[in-house]
């Protein structure tokens, strides 16, 4: 049989000890010569004595016309065939082939020690000098299948790591030994042990690390019958310090990659070891190897079995909390549609108005209003301070009106540029002025059978409300640089802070427009006039970031204190005041302490308490107040304080001087 696979040639010179080459090249030269392949130190060999390479047939050794000669198996040869088990004799110096085959399962190993002895005997020189031999290996075959059925009986991993060393140390008879297992880019001493399955202690610095990491590097064995005389291992300090004697290290092989290496070795007698202990050891890492991944795959099928189960769980208490949550949230959705149409019929309203909060009087008086005036296409204008809800109510007209499958378009005119107002409102053309780099579709077009919401429209100025005007009028749209009009059938609510009634006799309003844009006013009370809805409203914002800060509730002092505040920011104030108190308080209750300054500060008048000033100093308090309130619902924006007030600048700014409101900074929104 033909062997093309790698060649270990077990080299023993006179004075030397046993040496391993594995055979990477197809061809090596043995002699005394330095300058060849594998140079030998032995004076009965020539310079070149001989050659071993790969022929057609497989490996092959030739003499080189040496002055003792090339002998195989006790017989002189000049060119012949190598087979496993093969002895080369040259001079005095011995040489066993060996070839390896890898990972070979028990029967395979059987069958290949087998046919080593069969082979060892086919010469009658061979047949006396192997009997001691094929006693021992045969000895040792059969203590190797013993070994294998006992570490393959071995569930456990850290039980079969110890078996295995177990085995190695009582198949070579070494003084101790090692097993190391690869970590990533390092390895680790797994087990060390003595004779008669003993333990190691303190097995750090024990071997020598270097010839273990070459070993796991390179994936070959190592051997050697006297470290302290092996010049490969000069220099070596874990060697001199341990004072290492005896040494075998055989890989453990994983497939394409090492697993670790079995390290064993005897400190104190030279030659325990030899190639036929390399070999079988490795046979046995062989074996050892499969048992060791078996028992891997087996924990991380268990351990993947146990995450699934895990998670199963995990999954099945996930459901049953969602099915918890979803059925306390059908049931409080339930209620919820159960009170709205409950307070619907309650109110007489045909519309529900969900996202509107308050029950009030004053409210049901507006939601009334609303309610009788959403199905009508008459322009409504919705008036009220800063904060009270316009666009809200401006919503509800909508979605709850015949046009509520188009869009709403809103505006604030106030914060549209009297510069871009036109372009904004009725669009224009490409290339109709500087910077009209397409055609675009103003706030009129685009609330083209919908509704157009206008807040602040007292901002308007007068040449803008006379364009606005003919808009409503003639219901077309003619477009900034366009030539043709086009339809503009919109249903408008409008929304103003600002009296327009006053606007009107100041000449700063149109009246013909005012009459366009207020078919019907619907007035919303501030929230100083509708005390009884600020703990829904606060419930209602507490809901809102209820799912961000988990939850948390007011105790009744503090609740006291935000009815009894006069809300000049109206619900606007009130909800960024929760919103700050949801973002500072975590968990549990607020407490009154935890509310704004200007909340704890406000002291509302006592109706029963006598009056100890006179009428001048309570028209002053009075005055200090109105103008306070108005300076609040204008963000401290003098110039409209001073119009709705009916002051000049200058007016305004010796009040503010005359009652230290000057100095006074406004609010911070949600602080």
């Amino acid at each position: 049989m033909a062997m093309h696979g790698p060649l270990r040639l077990f080299i023993k010179s006179p004075g030397m000890d046993e040496r391993v080459y594995d055979m990477d090249a197809g061809e090596v030269t043995i002699g005394r010569d330095a300058a060849v392949e594998i140079p030998v130190e032995d004076r009965t060999l020539s310079r070149r004595h001989c050659r071993v390479y790969v022929g057609a047939d497989g490996w092959r050794v030739t003499d080189l016309g040496s002055r003792n000669g090339t002998f195989l198996n006790g017989n002189p040869i000049l060119d012949d065939r190598l087979e496993e088990g093969d002895r080369i004799e040259l001079g005095e110096t011995k040489i066993t082939a060996y070839l390896p085959k890898g990972e070979m399962t028990t029967a395979a190993q059987e069958a290949d020690l087998e046919a080593i002895l069969q082979r060892a005997m086919k010469s009658p020189k061979a047949r006396s000098a192997s009997v001691v031999g094929r006693r021992r290996e045969i000895r040792a075959l059969t203590h190797l299948m013993e070994l294998n059925e006992k570490i393959n009986a071995l569930r456990d991993e850290d039980q079969l790591l110890e078996g295995v060393l177990d085995a190695a140390i009582e198949l070579t008879d070494a003084g101790r030994g090692f097993l190391l297992l690869k970590e990533e880019d390092h390895f680790i001493v797994r087990r060390a042990r003595l004779p008669h399955h003993r333990d190691l202690t303190d097995p750090d610095g024990s071997f020598s690390v270097s010839v273990a990491a070459e070993v796991i590097r390179e994936g070959k064995s190592v051997l050697s019958e006297d470290m302290q005389m092996d010049d490969r291992f000069e220099g070596t300090a874990s060697v001199a310090n341990l004072k290492l004697r005896s040494l075998v290290c055989v890989p453990v092989h994983a497939r394409d990659s090492v697993l670790g290496a079995i390290y064993l070795d005897n400190a104190f007698e030279k030659g325990t070891f030899d190639g036929w202990d390399v070999r079988m050891l490795e046979s046995f890492a062989s074996l050892a190897s499969i048992a060791i991944r078996n028992a891997r795959e087996r924990r991380e099928i268990a351990m993947r079995r146990r995450e699934a189960v895990r998670q199963s769980r995990r999954i099945e208490r996930l459901n049953e909390r969602l099915k918890k949550a979803l059925r306390i949230r059908t049931n409080a959705l339930r209620r919820a549609r159960e009170d709205l149409a409950k307070q619907a019929d309650e109110l007489g309203l045909k519309y529900s108005y969900g996202q509107i909060v308050g029950r009030s009087p004053a409210m049901k008086r507006v939601l009334r209003l609303v309610d009788r005036v959403t199905d009508l296409m008459i322009p409504v204008l919705i008036v009220g301070e800063s904060g009270t809800g316009k666009e809200l109510i401006a919503r509800a007209i909508h979605f709850n009106g015949p046009r509520r499958r188009a869009r709403i378009v809103g505006e604030n005119c106030a914060a549209v540029p009297e510069t871009l107002m036109e372009s904004e409102f009725f669009g224009y053309e490409r290339g109709a002025f500087t910077g009209a780099h397409r055609d675009h579709a103003g706030l009129f077009e685009q609330a083209h059978e919908g509704t157009l919401f206008l807040d602040e429209v007292g901002e308007m100025s007068l040449d803008m409300q006379k364009k606005f005007l003919r808009v409503l009028e003639e219901g077309e749209v003619r477009r900034i640089g366009a030539k043709a009009p086009v339809s503009a059938d919109f249903r408008l609510v409008s929304a103003t802070n600002r009296d327009l009634g006053e606007m009107l006799r100041a000449a700063h309003f149109r009246e013909d427009l005012y009459y366009r844009i207020a078919g019907v006013v619907i007035e919303l009370p501030p929230l100083r006039e509708r005390k009884d809805d600020v703990p829904a409203l606060v419930a209602h914002f507490m809901e809102e970031s209820a799912a961000q800060n988990g939850g948390l509730r007011l105790d009744p002092a503090a609740m006291d204190l935000l009815v009894a505040y006069e809300w000049p920011g109206n619900v606007r104030e009130l909800r960024n005041e929760v919103l700050r108190l949801r973002a500072l308080q975590t968990g549990g209750v607020i407490h009154a302490e935890h509310l704004s300054s200007r909340i704890l500060a406000y002291r509302p008048p006592d109706p029963e308490e006598p009056v100890e000033q006179g009428l001048k100093a309570m028209v002053e308090d009075l005055e200090r107040r109105v103008i306070r309130a108005a300076l609040l619902r204008h963000g401290w924006n003098k110039s409209r304080t001073a119009a709705e007030l009916g002051l000049s600048r200058l007016g305004l700014r010796k009040k503010l001087e005359r009652y230290g409101l000057d100095s006074e900074q406004p609010p911070k929104a949600g602080i």
